[in-house]
């Protein structure tokens, strides 16, 4: 499965555990037109993260095509993308770490 590393700013907290979250990723393409992607990201503990942050993450890339109707009425298609198993870059670990006592 490849892995992918994805920069961009939290638009939601979802999941029962608070372990997903929506991601914008924005950038530039080769004409100069921006554009953006939205991820859904999954960690297997509960990330601590917030709505307007901006985070890179890294893990597995999954996705599927889903079939939708439009506001005109027309069916369509999309690719939904997900990052799966998913850890913050930077090593700042997903949820927080209690503080071990010094022996």
């Amino acid at each position: 499965m490849a892995v992918v590393k994805v920069t961009g700013v939290v638009g939601k907290v979802f999941g029962a555990s608070s372990q997903g979250l929506s991601l914008k990723e924005e950038f530039v393409g080769q004409t100069g037109e921006k554009f953006s992607r939205n991820w859904s990201v999954w960690f297997a503990n509960a990330h601590g993260l917030t709505e307007g942050t901006e985070v890179t993450v890294f893990g597995q890339l999954s996705y599927k095509i889903e079939e939708y109707t439009g506001s005109n009425g027309q069916p369509g298609r999309k690719v939904a993308i997900a990052i799966n198993n998913a850890q913050l870059d930077g090593g700042k670990p997903v949820a927080p770490v209690a503080p071990s006592a010094p022996f």
